[in-house]
């Protein structure tokens, strides 16, 4: 179904680098371009910035080269079964911004560790982490999560909503999440909507309220104590934002599910 030819990670060319091959490869050819490029498709040039991905058909002309400054890009030469092809529809020969480069790098790198060793189950281990490259490239296009600043900022943002889900009893607050990225607080609100859907304190209530169903259901706490244990500084305030959440008072919610 998938097989790599040849592939490399974070290789480097000066400014003056530059690639013609009218006819292309008789296979396909990803490149995940770490640094701006232009790409000419179609007789058409197009200036690409950093952190974007193509992947080529085969025998389709590639045509590109530097920004005028320093090249990097990780490459896989590989060939693929047209049915895997149809299971993850791709736009081919086309120049795709990528908002999570380093979560896309790291599959690519996952997958040259895999081809350059020993191991019995290489092949099956890199078609599962080809699928999943194939899967967030298609959520990418299917999002058009084009903003710059996902490029620099992407990854802390999810850092940040990982460590809000993970410890939902910390005293959070918007300046402590905006001194965590060291951004502005207004700038920290418009870009956690916009990468997640949410608001940064709508998250960190849900967080709170997903960890009190857990507590109410796993275990004896009393009301009082778990809205302590899960940041809440008034249980008023955390009875009320559990209902508005639920539609029940965590007394009704721990009755209906409790497995104790």
């Amino acid at each position: 179904m998938f097989k790599i030819l040849r592939m490399g990670c974070n290789t480097i060319h000066d400014k003056y680098f530059s690639v013609n091959r009218p006819n292309g490869y008789e296979w396909n050819l990803l490149l995940l371009v770490k640094t701006p490029a232009v790409f000419i498709i179609n007789g058409e040039s197009i200036a690409t910035p950093a952190d974007t991905l193509i992947i080529y058909d085969r025998n389709f002309p590639h045509k590109y080269k530097t920004s005028g400054a320093e090249y990097k890009n990780d490459w896989i030469h590989f060939e693929i079964d047209p049915v895997f092809l149809n299971q993850y529809p791709i736009e081919l020969n086309t120049p795709l911004y990528i908002s999570n480069p380093y979560y896309i790098s790291d599959l690519i790198q996952k997958m040259a560790n895999e081809f350059y060793s020993n191991n019995p189950y290489k092949e099956r281990t890199i078609e599962y982490l080809m699928q999943i490259l194939f899967v967030k490239t298609k959520e990418q296009m299917e999002t058009k999560n084009f903003h710059p600043w996902h490029s620099k900022i992407h990854n802390e943002l999810i850092k940040l909503r990982s460590e809000i889900h993970s410890n939902p009893q910390n005293n959070w607050s918007i300046p402590l999440m905006a001194d965590k990225l060291h951004i502005s607080c207004g700038y920290l609100q418009n870009i956690y909507k916009d990468a997640f859907n949410i608001s940064c304190m709508s998250d960190v209530i849900e967080s709170r309220i997903t960890y009190a169903k857990e507590l109410l259901i796993e275990s004896d706490f009393p009301v009082g104590e778990i809205s302590s244990l899960c940041g809440y500084q008034n249980d008023v305030h955390f009875m009320r934002q559990f209902k508005k959440l639920t539609t029940l008072t965590p007394t009704e919610y721990r009755r209906l599910n409790s497995k104790r």
